[in-house]
This record gives C-alpha cells, sequence and structure tokens, in this order.
C-alpha cells in the first residue's frame, strides 16, 4: 500500500509540474508587444510585404473604428460667396475593413456646418451636409506601424439649411438638395501596440451636377465639389 501510495504522490507531482509548465507557456503567449504569439508557427509579414493576413491581430485582417473632425470647404467661388467662410466645420465617424492588408473597405459618415449669408451680407441660418459613403482603400505598406493609402469611392449628401431667417431668395440657395459624390484621397494611419489608432487624411469629393445654388452672375448651377483635411483617433483589432 505504501508503495502504491509513493507511485500515486510522485505520478501526481508530475502531473503538477507538467501543468504548472504549461500554465507557463500559456502565459508566454503575450510578447511584451501585445500581440498574441500563439501560433508560433506564424511568421509576421516584414513591413514591406503584401500578404493578405496580419497573423498577429485578433481579425487577422485590420478591423478598425475611428472618430474624427477636421474643416471642409467649397471649391466653386459660388459656393464660397454665399457663405460667410470659406472654411466649414466637419466630423465624421468611419469603419474600416482590411487595414492591415492590400486592399481594404471603409464605410463613413461625414457632417457639415457653415452659415449662410443672404444677398445684402446678413446671416441667413446654416447649411448642414450630411454624408454616407464607401471607398476602397489601398494600404501602401500595409503591415507597417505607419501605414500610408489612397482611397475612392461613392456616396450620397443631403445639403439642408436650417434656422433660415430670409426667404431662399435672399441667398439664392434652395432650401434642400441631395446629391452624389465621389470622394478620393490619401492618408497616413498609425496603429500603437495597444490597438490605438491615429489617422489623418485629405480628400477631395466630387459632386454630381444640383441645382442647390444658381450663381446669380453667370444663371448657372454652383459646382459642390469640396475638400477636406481632417484627423481621427479609433481602436483597431
Amino acid at each position: 500500500m505504501l508503495k502504491q501510495a509513493t507511485v500515486f504522490l510522485v505520478a501526481s507531482a508530475g502531473l503538477l509540474a507538467f501543468a504548472a509548465h504549461a500554465y507557463a507557456d500559456d502565459d508566454a503567449d503575450y510578447d511584451t508587444s501585445g500581440y498574441d504569439t500563439t501560433y508560433s508557427t506564424y511568421e509576421s509579414p516584414g513591413p514591406y510585404s503584401y500578404a493578405w493576413t496580419e497573423p498577429y491581430l485578433p481579425s487577422e485582417i485590420g478591423v478598425g473604428v475611428n472618430i474624427g473632425g477636421g474643416v471642409a470647404g467649397f471649391t466653386d467661388k459660388a459656393m464660397r460667396d454665399t457663405l460667410s467662410s470659406n472654411v466649414e466645420g466637419l466630423w465624421d465617424a468611419r469603419v474600416a475593413i482590411g487595414t492591415h492588408i492590400p486592399l481594404g473597405l471603409e464605410l463613413g459618415y461625414v457632417g457639415t456646418a457653415q452659415d449662410i449669408n443672404t444677398i445684402n451680407g446678413f446671416s441667413n441660418g446654416t447649411l448642414v451636409g450630411s454624408t454616407a459613403e464607401a471607398a476602397l482603400r489601398f494600404n501602401i505598406l500595409p503591415h507597417n506601424d505607419f501605414t500610408p493609402f489612397i482611397f475612392g469611392g461613392a456616396g450620397w449628401t443631403h445639403y439642408a439649411v436650417r434656422n433660415m431667417s430670409f426667404a431662399t431668395a435672399d441667398s439664392g440657395m434652395k432650401s434642400s438638395d441631395d446629391v452624389a459624390e465621389f470622394p478620393m484621397g490619401a492618408g497616413l494611419s498609425y496603429r500603437d501596440v495597444s490597438g490605438l489608432t491615429v489617422d489623418v487624411r485629405g480628400t477631395f469629393r466630387a459632386a454630381a451636377s444640383s441645382d442647390l445654388l444658381i450663381d446669380p452672375r453667370t444663371g448657372n448651377e454652383a459646382d459642390l465639389h469640396t475638400w477636406e483635411a481632417s484627423a481621427a483617433l479609433g481602436y483597431e483589432f
């Protein structure tokens, strides 16, 4: 009986030692960079690679959400002359799928606001723009912490005049309009090991024809093409 008990104790001690070793190995599955290294047979692609997977990210492709703001403006002089300033405030929210593979997809919302002036120079409400858009994103260095990218897509913008004080004829602008728009541009994204991201970008949005504003000097429709400079913070996994 004593011999059997001794064998049992030795076997139990061996099992405990094995379990402790396994637990220690499991703890070591995460290196100090915060990446999951459980799959030690995988090698992270180099910074200049165009591999279609990033094994050390939980999503393995990079999925991110960010919120930010910036400035924007119209390129058409008639639109700028109707507004109180050449620059308007901008806020946006985006979901990006595939930020660490060569080609990804962005879905975004962009809001803008700018005061309107009448022909006599008095304030006549605020022009508010609400944009929903989707764009393909080409990541130039998809496996680098700093990832430059270019993008292009299509969307829809609804313009509405809020808090109008005078008749629309006093500013020459309709109370609302909808227009197709086509965003294109470039940016730079940085991902910290914690998953936090910083995104800066410049965007040009070509707009389809619209009769939101008729240029009083020419009688032609004013172009609604816009530019944007913005920055955003987010999280990526």
